[in-house]
This record gives structure tokens, C-alpha cells and sequence, in this order.
């Protein structure tokens, strides 16, 4: 019966406490976005899933993004590999090699896997 009585009393007390909170005098309300920008923003969503095999996504078609996807790729594939081989860190200033390596090893065989061109710039470059 305690239980009970604790937390009726419990929520009375939050209940008053969230009604006697008042909103703060001269704090500007932040205004709803336009129409506008909210259909615009919900155009440039796509929809529905875009899933990517990751030990599968191909030199060829990472070679195709555009330079910012594929840097984020890299970064990404930067950390799958260092995951794979167990490292505790990664040397920063090598970042940079290994991602050049990376493409390289696509470029020269774009049949071959994202993962295998990383996990071969990893050792080439001995990153760890």
C-alpha cells in the first residue's frame, strides 16, 4: 500500500510542478518553417531503403561517387578495416595515404571489392 501511496504522491507532485512552471517572459517563440522549405526538404529525401553489401559494394561503382560520397565512403571503409584488423588506433596523418592507396587499388581493379582495396592500403601503408 506504501508503493501505491508514494507514487500517487510522486505523480501530484511532478504534475504540479510541470503546471507551475511558466514560459519565460521576453523569450522569442521559435517561428514554424515555411511551407516552402518543408517541401523541399521532403523531396530531397529519397524514400525507401537504399541498402549497400558492404564486404560487396565494388571498386567500379565507388569510384563512380561523387568526391564527397566517396570520401565519406573512405572514412567509413577506413574504419571497417581497422575493425577487421583489431586496431586500437589509427596514426591520423596516414589517413590521407591510405585513402590515395585505396583508390589506386580500385583503379588498377575496379572488379575488386571497396573493403578489399582498404584492407590492402591498410597494409601497404602499414597504417597501425
Amino acid at each position: 500500500m506504501r508503493g501505491k501511496i508514494a507514487v500517487s504522491l510522486l505523480s501530484s507532485t511532478l504534475f504540479s510542478c510541470v503546471q507551475a512552471q511558466t514560459p519565460e517572459v521576453g523569450a522569442p517563440a521559435t517561428p514554424p518553417p515555411p511551407p516552402a522549405a518543408a517541401s523541399a526538404v521532403s523531396t530531397a529525401v529519397p524514400t525507401g531503403d537504399r541498402l549497400i553489401v558492404i564486404r560487396g559494394a565494388t571498386c567500379d561503382t565507388f569510384l563512380g561517387l561523387t568526391p564527397e560520397d566517396r570520401a565519406a565512403a573512405s572514412l567509413f571503409y577506413m574504419g571497417y578495416s581497422a575493425s577487421r584488423f583489431r586496431l586500437k588506433t589509427v596514426n591520423a596523418n596516414n589517413i590521407r595515404d591510405i585513402q590515395t592507396r585505396a583508390i589506386d587499388n580500385c583503379s588498377a581493379q575496379p572488379e575488386r571489392t571497396v573493403a578489399w582495396a582498404f584492407a590492402r592500403a591498410y597494409s601497404q601503408s602499414r597504417g597501425w
